[in-house]
Order: structure tokens, then sequence, then C-alpha cells
């Protein structure tokens, strides 16, 4: 099943995505390491990011390129980008590992030759636009042009820019777009995801709705899985040594497997939108109350409080006609326990 029709399909769980990011630290060895635990912990999907330093910032040395709080404090722009990036020469061993292992790879591109060389490359089945790119114009029609889903993240943007940007991409050629619901904080805070946005951005755009989440643990996820997020987007590691840039905000291994069958577990649970019929549906239901015979009864007898009563197990006439039956003819002899029909008795006048 490919990417979008997993989106798609309600009967799946949400697409699980493993953001890699820079957790390689600059080694391609582990950035397959990477690719595989992510995989082996459940992942459906890989994501990386293609930029250099140059297509996101210049290397500007004042304040205003200073990152002055949060987990990379004391870095410039370009510097941080350039010890994140994900070379471009890798992306296709990558690209081939993730296809060997069953599962497809995709990126975010940060500028119009990224889109140019993953379309030379690995050819993505789909685009995601990181939420700080969603005003990024030019990025968006380029990506448009490709004719494929993306996928959006709509963390610094208000409803009026997440509006351009989805014209932007339609009107350039892309046929879906899933919006991304995100704190774009690192780490983002539980308390200040406001998850409900998942219903409104749903119903407000029309469109297949995702998150993209930044938090540590995997509450969020749950929760907005029940809201009925079609895509879960968690950043991966496999330590939160120094050099895995994200490593504070991304789960290792073992946590996101925790998440990955969590997340599947909650959406089996959600059903269908079809009502359940409780009778037919659990075998319990046999047990609820209906009209039974508690004391011998002949046929003629009359049907008092005193001979039948409303008890269990629930195979006899609903206790809705106790009332409408009292004072009835029996038809037929009836043991104890018998489950009154209606064919059992003549009702009175």
């Amino acid at each position: 099943m490919g990417i979008l029709e997993h989106i798609s399909n309600v009967d799946e769980a949400p697409l699980l995505v493993a953001e890699l990011s820079g957790n390689h630290g600059g080694d391609l060895g582990k950035a397959i390491e990477l690719l595989e635990a992510a995989v082996k912990s459940g992942a459906d999907a890989i994501k990386i990011q293609t930029y250099k330093p140059e297509t996101i910032t210049v290397q500007g040395r004042c304040d205003r390129f200073l990152i002055k709080d949060g987990l990379w404090s004391g870095y410039y722009l370009h510097e941080l980008y350039e010890m994140a990036m994900t070379p471009w020469e890798w992306h296709l061993p990558l690209a081939e590992r993730a296809k060997e292992l069953g599962v497809d790879l995709f990126s975010s591109p940060f500028d119009e030759s990224a889109v140019d060389f993953l379309e030379d490359t690995i050819k993505p089945k789909v685009y995601k636009v990181a939420s700080f790119e969603l005003n990024h114009f030019p990025l968006l029609q380029k990506i448009g042009e490709t004719k494929k889903p993306v996928l959006a993240s709509v963390g610094v943007s208000n409803f009026e820019e997440i509006e351009i940007a989805l014209e932007t991409l339609h009107s350039s050629g892309c046929p879906s777009v899933t919006l991304l619901h995100c704190i774009s904080e690192y780490p983002a805070e539980v308390k200040d995801f406001n998850l409900n946005t998942i219903k409104v951005l749903r119903e407000k755009f029309s469109t297949t709705v995702g998150l993209s989440d930044h938090s540590q643990g995997f509450s969020v996820a749950l929760a907005a899985t029940a809201l009925g997020a079609r895509v879960v987007e968690k950043h991966f590691t496999l330590d939160r040594n120094k050099s895995s840039v994200d490593g504070q905000f991304s789960m290792l291994p073992e946590e996101f497997k925790k998440m990955t069958d969590q997340v599947r577990l909650i959406h089996s649970a959600l059903g269908s939108n079809k009502p359940i019929d409780y009778v037919k549906e659990f075998k319990g239901a046999r047990y609820k109350r209906s009209i039974l015979v508690s004391a011998p009864i002949s046929k003629g007898d009359l049907l008092t409080a005193e001979n039948i009563r409303v008890a269990r197990p629930g195979d006899g006439l609903c206790p809705s006609l106790w009332y409408k039956i009292l004072g009835s003819k029996a038809e037929i002899d009836m043991d104890v326990g018998h489950p009154l029909k209606s064919e059992d008795f003549c009702y009175s006048e």
C-alpha cells in the first residue's frame, strides 16, 4: 500500500513516520542504522530533510542569526544547519535501503534545487513541507509541479497563510495535501498543543489532517489518533548524545515501538462510524433481563407477578411488555425458567 492510499484508508491506523533529521551525527552508517531501527520499531515510512546551509540562511554573524534559547542555544543558524544536514549523496543509499525493507522514504526539501535533486534521484512518492517553509511560495509551486501529494506542517502559520499555501500547491498541480498540526518548539510542551485544532483544520480546509509531534513521549500522538489524525510524525534517534542534534525530543527505538503499538491499538478501538448492534455483537447481551416463568403455570392460568418475573437470562420477552402481559391467559403449560414468548399466552381483553 502506498503512502497516499494508507492515509486515505480510514480502516488503516495512521501512517507512522519516523523523522531521522540530523540524528545521524554526520555518519552514513549510523543513518542506515537509524533507518533500520525505525522500521523494526514499526515505522510505516521514513522522512529525511534535503537542504544545504546556504539554501536556508546566509552566513550572518549578528544577533539576528544567533539562537539564544532552547535546545540549540549558542549556535548561529548557518553552523547549526551545517552540522545537522543530511548529505545529498546519502539520499539514494538511504532510499534504496528503505525500499529493501518495504517502506517508503521521502523528504522535506527546503528550496527548489532540493526538489530537482529529489526528482532526479530518489523520486519520492510524496513531499513534506516543513512548518517554516509553508510561506516559501516558490518552493510550494515547485513541489506542486511534481504533481505529487504533500504533507504540510502548519506550526507557524495562521489560517490565511494556510489558505494561500493550499491554493499555491493545488494550482501548481498538487493532487492532495494533508495538513499536520504542529507546535514548532523543540521540544514542544504537551500543554501547548490544543489538539482540538485537528478537527478545526479538517473542517475548515476540507482535507485530511495529521500530527507532526516534537513533544517528549507519545501521549499527544495517542490523543491525536483518537481525534482522527491520519499521519503521526515523530523524530527518531538511537541515542541522546550531543551528536544527535534532535535527540532531546526524539524517540528511542523502544519508545517508538510502544507508540506504534498503542496508536494501532487505539485506532482499532475507534472502529467504524457504523453504530454497534450490542445485542448481535456481544454474547454477554444474553444475560440482560427478560420475562421468565417463576412458578409452574398450567394452560388457562393467568399470568401474574407471582408466576412470571423480570429476570436473567435475556431470552424471553422484553420487560417493556410487563404491564401489558399481566393478566393474560396461558396457552400452554410452562415450567419455572421458561422464557415467555408471545405465542405462549393470549393478551387479556
